[in-house]
């Protein structure tokens, strides 16, 4: 299993005991679209009880640049054409740990003023992230 797939792994364990419901596979959006259809394309979408999509991850390999800004629009977009009820949280997970994350940040800021759709988060290292889910914060 690649790096990737396993911080993906181990945040669906994190997300999980919280009792949310992750999903990795068919990760198509908007909801219903098939793979030639699809706008977006998350790492793990997470949903609560009632199945309303409330976080959206994103497992990083590289910079925070332009791979965090497209992600973020195409998050926008997608959410705002679903006309989701609460906006679901967007996270950007890095887990190589030579990562710029003051560069992501700077790229998701630029855009926190045109994005509606979704409620961007402070890009994290994968064991910020795995701290976080698991106390509970970020709700």
């Amino acid at each position: 299993m690649s790096d990737h797939n396993d911080i993906v792994e181990k945040l669906v364990q994190q997300f999980t005991k919280r009792g949310f419901k992750p999903q990795t596979k068919e990760n198509n959006l908007p909801t219903g679209a098939g793979r030639n259809e699809a706008i977006y394309r998350p790492d793990i979408i997470v949903r609560n009880s009632d199945g309303e999509i409330v976080w959206l991850v994103e497992v990083e390999t590289s910079e925070g640049g332009k791979a965090v800004a497209g992600a973020a629009i195409l998050a926008d977009i997608t959410m705002q054409k679903m006309s989701v009820r609460n906006k679901p949280k967007l996270m950007f997970v890095f887990y190589r740990t030579d990562s710029n994350l003051k560069l992501a940040e700077k790229r998701l800021l630029a855009l926190k003023e045109r994005i509606s759709g979704v409620e961007l988060m402070p890009p994290l290292s994968e064991k910020d992230a795995l701290e976080q889910i698991g106390k509970g914060e970020n709700k």
